[in-house]
């Protein structure tokens, strides 16, 4: 049986894949980049609004 906090993170990591996918870049590469501090990748909330502007 799964909790409901596990349900939350599974969907939230769900979320981050497809977003990831929608705007090419790698899950795995943006949450090491993300993870490690390096914000080489920028966040997933620029992807979104610069695509929403275009």
């Amino acid at each position: 049986m799964r909790s409901e906090e596990g349900r939350r993170c599974r969907d939230t990591f769900l979320s981050l894949k497809k977003t990831c996918r929608k705007h090419g870049l790698s899950f795995w590469e943006y949450l090491k980049d993300q993870g490690s501090g390096l914000n080489v990748i920028p966040r997933l909330a620029d992807f979104i609004r610069q695509a929403a502007a275009s």
